[in-house]
Protein backbone atom coordinates (compact mmCIF):
# COMPACT_ATOMS: atom_id res chain seq x y z
CA UNK A 1 0.00 0.00 0.00
CA UNK A 2 2.90 2.28 0.72
CA UNK A 3 4.37 1.75 -2.44
CA UNK A 4 0.91 2.19 -4.26
CA UNK A 5 0.74 5.85 -2.38
CA UNK A 6 4.43 6.94 -3.32
CA UNK A 7 3.69 6.10 -6.85
CA UNK A 8 0.55 8.07 -7.07
CA UNK A 9 2.27 10.74 -5.63
CA UNK A 10 5.09 10.60 -7.65
CA UNK A 11 2.40 10.61 -10.78
CA UNK A 12 0.74 13.58 -9.13
CA UNK A 13 3.77 15.39 -8.46
CA UNK A 14 5.03 14.97 -12.30
CA UNK A 15 1.12 15.44 -13.96
CA UNK A 16 1.13 18.80 -12.03
CA UNK A 17 5.28 19.53 -13.10
CA UNK A 18 4.18 19.09 -16.65
CA UNK A 19 0.82 20.96 -16.66
CA UNK A 20 2.43 24.20 -14.72
CA UNK A 21 5.46 24.07 -17.13
CA UNK A 22 3.28 23.80 -20.02
CA UNK A 23 1.07 26.99 -18.94
CA UNK A 24 4.55 28.80 -18.10
CA UNK A 25 5.32 28.38 -21.69
CA UNK A 26 2.04 29.60 -23.30
CA UNK A 27 2.17 32.65 -21.15
CA UNK A 28 2.87 35.92 -23.06
CA UNK A 29 6.38 36.98 -22.63
CA UNK A 30 6.79 40.76 -21.90
CA UNK A 31 10.32 43.04 -22.36
CA UNK A 32 10.44 46.52 -21.08
CA UNK A 33 12.29 48.30 -23.88
CA UNK A 34 12.14 51.94 -22.20
CA UNK A 35 10.80 53.37 -18.64
CA UNK A 36 11.10 56.79 -18.02
CA UNK A 37 9.56 59.24 -15.95
CA UNK A 38 5.24 58.00 -15.72
CA UNK A 39 5.97 56.40 -19.06
CA UNK A 40 6.97 52.39 -20.16
CA UNK A 41 6.86 51.22 -23.41
CA UNK A 42 7.01 46.94 -24.01
CA UNK A 43 7.35 44.78 -26.36
CA UNK A 44 5.03 41.42 -26.21
CA UNK A 45 5.46 38.30 -27.32
CA UNK A 46 2.24 35.67 -27.47
CA UNK A 47 1.95 31.88 -27.14
CA UNK A 48 0.57 31.89 -30.67
CA UNK A 49 3.65 33.80 -31.38
CA UNK A 50 2.09 37.01 -32.35
CA UNK A 51 3.60 40.05 -31.00
CA UNK A 52 2.56 43.81 -30.14
CA UNK A 53 3.93 46.96 -29.00
CA UNK A 54 2.26 48.92 -25.78
CA UNK A 55 2.83 52.39 -24.60
CA UNK A 56 1.05 53.52 -21.53
CA UNK A 57 1.22 55.85 -18.21
CA UNK A 58 -0.64 54.91 -15.33
CA UNK A 59 -0.71 54.30 -11.42
CA UNK A 60 -2.33 51.96 -9.47
CA UNK A 61 -5.71 52.47 -10.09
CA UNK A 62 -5.87 53.91 -13.74
CA UNK A 63 -3.86 53.29 -16.77
CA UNK A 64 -4.08 54.93 -20.51
CA UNK A 65 -2.15 52.83 -23.53
CA UNK A 66 -1.67 52.98 -26.70
CA UNK A 67 -1.72 49.16 -28.35
CA UNK A 68 -0.15 48.45 -31.66
CA UNK A 69 -0.46 44.62 -33.01
CA UNK A 70 -0.72 42.90 -36.83
CA UNK A 71 -4.04 43.38 -36.19
CA UNK A 72 -5.00 45.98 -33.72
CA UNK A 73 -4.03 49.72 -33.53
CA UNK A 74 -6.15 51.27 -30.11
CA UNK A 75 -6.26 53.98 -27.27
CA UNK A 76 -7.62 52.79 -24.69
CA UNK A 77 -8.32 53.49 -20.06
CA UNK A 78 -8.39 51.35 -17.81
CA UNK A 79 -9.98 52.10 -14.58
CA UNK A 80 -9.12 49.80 -11.46
CA UNK A 81 -12.97 50.79 -10.01
CA UNK A 82 -14.59 49.96 -13.61
CA UNK A 83 -15.07 53.63 -14.11
CA UNK A 84 -15.53 52.93 -17.65
CA UNK A 85 -18.41 50.37 -17.95
CA UNK A 86 -21.43 53.01 -18.10
CA UNK A 87 -20.01 54.90 -21.33
CA UNK A 88 -21.12 54.10 -24.89
CA UNK A 89 -18.42 56.61 -26.06
CA UNK A 90 -14.70 57.64 -25.42
CA UNK A 91 -13.74 61.28 -25.70
CA UNK A 92 -10.50 62.71 -24.78
CA UNK A 93 -9.14 66.19 -24.83
CA UNK A 94 -5.10 67.02 -25.23
CA UNK A 95 -4.30 70.05 -23.72
CA UNK A 96 -6.43 72.77 -24.92
CA UNK A 97 -6.41 70.97 -27.99
CA UNK A 98 -10.33 70.18 -29.56
CA UNK A 99 -11.56 66.93 -27.91
CA UNK A 100 -11.70 63.68 -29.64
CA UNK A 101 -14.67 61.35 -29.79
CA UNK A 102 -15.48 57.66 -30.99
CA UNK A 103 -18.91 57.10 -30.61
CA UNK A 104 -18.19 53.13 -30.74
CA UNK A 105 -15.62 52.18 -28.22
CA UNK A 106 -15.34 48.66 -26.87
CA UNK A 107 -15.81 47.86 -23.26
CA UNK A 108 -13.67 44.82 -22.00
CA UNK A 109 -13.42 43.95 -17.98
CA UNK A 110 -12.20 47.49 -16.88
CA UNK A 111 -10.82 48.66 -20.49
CA UNK A 112 -12.47 50.96 -22.66
CA UNK A 113 -10.79 51.18 -26.05
CA UNK A 114 -10.79 53.25 -29.37
CA UNK A 115 -9.68 51.11 -32.60
CA UNK A 116 -7.18 54.21 -33.86
CA UNK A 117 -7.70 52.02 -37.36
CA UNK A 118 -10.90 53.68 -37.65
CA UNK A 119 -9.73 57.10 -37.46
CA UNK A 120 -8.33 58.37 -40.75
CA UNK A 121 -4.55 58.56 -40.88
CA UNK A 122 -4.64 62.37 -40.95
CA UNK A 123 -6.52 62.00 -37.22
CA UNK A 124 -4.40 59.19 -35.97
CA UNK A 125 -1.04 61.25 -37.13
CA UNK A 126 -2.93 64.60 -35.50
CA UNK A 127 -3.40 62.44 -32.27
CA UNK A 128 0.13 61.22 -31.97
CA UNK A 129 1.53 64.99 -32.44
CA UNK A 130 -0.74 66.16 -29.84
CA UNK A 131 0.21 63.66 -27.47
CA UNK A 132 3.77 63.62 -28.45
CA UNK A 133 3.83 67.94 -27.61
CA UNK A 134 1.16 67.95 -24.53
CA UNK A 135 0.96 68.07 -21.48
CA UNK A 136 -2.50 66.31 -19.85
CA UNK A 137 -4.88 63.59 -21.40
CA UNK A 138 -7.98 64.21 -20.49
CA UNK A 139 -10.44 61.52 -20.26
CA UNK A 140 -13.70 63.15 -20.69
CA UNK A 141 -17.48 62.15 -20.02
CA UNK A 142 -20.03 64.37 -21.86
CA UNK A 143 -18.99 67.71 -20.59
CA UNK A 144 -16.20 66.77 -17.23
CA UNK A 145 -13.19 65.54 -17.08
CA UNK A 146 -13.30 61.82 -15.62
CA UNK A 147 -9.69 61.45 -14.98
CA UNK A 148 -6.00 62.96 -16.40
CA UNK A 149 -2.66 61.42 -17.11
CA UNK A 150 0.37 62.88 -17.58
CA UNK A 151 2.04 63.48 -20.92
CA UNK A 152 5.65 64.06 -19.83
CA UNK A 153 7.80 62.02 -21.21
CA UNK A 154 5.24 61.01 -24.08
CA UNK A 155 7.81 62.39 -26.89
CA UNK A 156 10.57 59.52 -25.91
CA UNK A 157 8.18 57.20 -24.96
CA UNK A 158 6.24 57.10 -28.93
CA UNK A 159 10.09 57.25 -30.02
CA UNK A 160 10.20 53.58 -28.63
CA UNK A 161 6.94 53.03 -29.14
CA UNK A 162 7.57 53.81 -32.73
CA UNK A 163 10.41 51.80 -33.14
CA UNK A 164 9.26 48.65 -31.61
CA UNK A 165 6.11 48.93 -33.82
CA UNK A 166 8.82 49.32 -36.98
CA UNK A 167 10.18 46.39 -35.91
CA UNK A 168 7.09 44.30 -35.08
CA UNK A 169 7.70 43.75 -31.23
CA UNK A 170 10.84 41.49 -32.22
CA UNK A 171 12.99 42.38 -28.83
Amino acid sequence: MIFNLKNSYFLFSFIFYLLVSCFYLMAETRTTIYEKDHWKVFAYKYDDGGRACIASVSNSEMELQIYRSKDFYELATFYEDFTNKKYDFFKFQIDNNDPWIDDSPEYDNGWLMSNISNYTEQAASEIEKEMRAGRKFYHLDKNDTIAWFSLIGSNKAFDAFDKCVLKNGLY
